[in-house]
């Protein structure tokens, strides 16, 4: 494809490949203004409208968006997303429309390199006060809180003794009776903590209506308190959130390394236990776990103090039971057959969201036709997304390998040492980790027990390594190939 193919058609097309992969939800919530800059066999830019959009996409979505193009138009070695120049008069686009101007390719094409400008920590919020000659405005708490998935709820919800526990505690916050006020779920990628954060959101809206909650992502977060602080509106912010009966915070291990988030959320966790709210956070690790890493250890020590709760990822029988959950409440004519969901369930293992991605498109495929969708139709609508996919290893793999490409321990990489052939090895993984994993610089910075700044430079350094060093590029290699990249 080149960039004179980009038109309605192309957009279109990929906008139904985001709803396939996502879901309706969450393509409304965060993907719905998207527009295509440029598409070629190298390189593909999409731009949205918003700085607080691009950080969630970059840090939640970016992979899966990637996959979702090569999938649907061929592979490309490069997926960047950008934000739109303002213009006078502009405003959220409709579903489906294409902007005809704005087909340069932007600046910024990661959030590494938002972020390493002039060693600023918070790239939004913080680029958009630098950059902007516009008065700037005071932040409230309805500016920065994301929508809830109404269709995530505890129904909706399988259960089995992988997520058990962490289904009955997320229950605790509306049991007035033994109430827990702090609860912190954490579990890796895909097993269901934000489900669970918005099945807690729906029943107390039920209870309480629909003011009484807020729910927020560490980019939605960190943005408002930088964008709160450089206006001198955080007071007005922090009364915000006294207003709410419940807070809701997901990811909240993204915020490590960012030191004046980290002592907001602190503040606001302090000040909600203290007049009675109910806060229900999610993170991908323990507080011990956080706690040794670069997170606050007071904030770390505040997730364990109450109710924390495991979520491990579930194998195919708890995906069998989601998928049969969706297709027992789907509305599409077509009638998915156990033999599909069976199919879908065994031919993606990576992560929940991956097959419910996947069971989504078989939706989009057969979902208007008055059929059965059995094994044969399922393979034949997915085999293009199965035969595209490799499978790929975790950073704890990534990490193991870095140490035995270079002849050290795994404890030397993430230890604090600084001989040479140990440097590079913490470059080579974390090189590794961004490229072929496709992983966030706050996440393998929390891996290296690193803020995200470190990660970055580690990264720009392994980079110049690769164009240098033959020994370096033989190691890089060697880590690629031992988590399928």
């Amino acid at each position: 494809m080149n960039d004179t193919l980009i038109d309605d058609n192309v957009l279109s097309d990929y906008r139904l490949e985001l709803i396939a992969r996502f879901g309706q939800a969450t393509f409304h919530s965060w993907m719905s203004d998207i527009d295509l800059v440029k598409g070629d066999d190298t390189q593909v830019e999409v731009s949205t409208g918003s700085l607080f959009r691009r950080e969630t996409l970059v840090q939640r979505f970016k992979p899966g968006m990637h996959e979702a193009w090569n999938g649907r138009f061929g592979r490309t070695s490069k997926f960047v997303i950008s934000v739109r120049p303002s213009a006078p008069g502009a405003g959220r686009r409709d579903n489906g429309a294409v902007m005809e101007s704005n087909r340069a390719s932007q600046q910024q094409n990661s959030a590494g390199q938002q972020n390493s400008r002039a060693g600023q920590q918070y790239s939004a919020a913080a680029f958009k006060a630098r950059s902007s000659g516009d008065k700037k405005t005071v932040v409230r708490l309805d500016d920065i809180a994301c929508p809830i998935n109404q269709r995530s709820t505890f129904e909706t919800f399988a259960v089995d003794e992988t997520n058990r526990i962490a289904a009955i505690a997320a229950k605790k916050a509306l049991d007035e009776s033994r109430r827990h006020n702090l609860i912190y779920l954490y579990g890796p990628s895909g097993v269901g903590k934000t489900h669970l954060l918005h099945a807690v959101g729906n029943e107390w809206r039920a209870l309480h209506g629909d003011g009484a909650s807020a729910y927020l992502t560490h980019s939605s977060l960190t943005d408002g308190c930088v964008e709160a602080a450089l206006s001198n509106s955080l007071p007005g912010l922090q009364r915000d959130f006294q207003t709410k009966s419940l807070l809701l915070i997901d990811d909240i291990h993204l915020i490590a390394g960012k030191k004046r988030t980290e002592q907001e959320v602190l503040t606001l966790i302090n000040a909600g236990l203290a007049t009675g709210r109910v806060l229900v956070i999610a993170g991908e690790a323990a507080p011990s776990v956080l706690a040794q890493g670069a997170l606050n250890g007071k904030l770390a020590d505040r997730l364990s103090g109450d109710l924390p709760a495991p979520i491990e990822r579930g194998g195919a029988a708890l995906r069998r039971a989601v998928l049969s959950k969706r297709a027992s409440q789907s509305d599409a004519r077509c009638l998915i057959e156990p033999s599909a969901i069976d199919f879908i369930a065994d031919a993606f293992p990576q992560s929940m969201r991956e097959a419910i991605g996947a069971f989504n498109q078989l939706v989009l495929v057969y979902g208007d036709e008055d059929m059965s969708v059995g094994l044969e139709e399922a393979n034949a609508a997915l085999s293009a997304r199965i035969g595209d996919r490799k499978p790929r290893g975790t950073m704890d793999d990534g990490i193991t390998a870095a140490a035995a490409a270079f002849n050290i321990s795994v404890d030397d990489v993430k230890g604090r040492a600084q001989p040479q052939h140990i440097v590079k090895a913490r470059h080579a993984f974390v090189y590794v980790a961004r490229e072929s994993l496709k992983e966030s610089f706050p996440r393998i910075a929390a891996k290296l027990g690193r803020d995200h700044t470190t990660a970055m430079n580690s990264y720009n350094r392994a980079t110049a390594l690769l164009e240098r060093q033959d020994d370096f590029r033989k190691a890089v290699e060697e880590i690629r190939r031992a988590v399928g990249g």
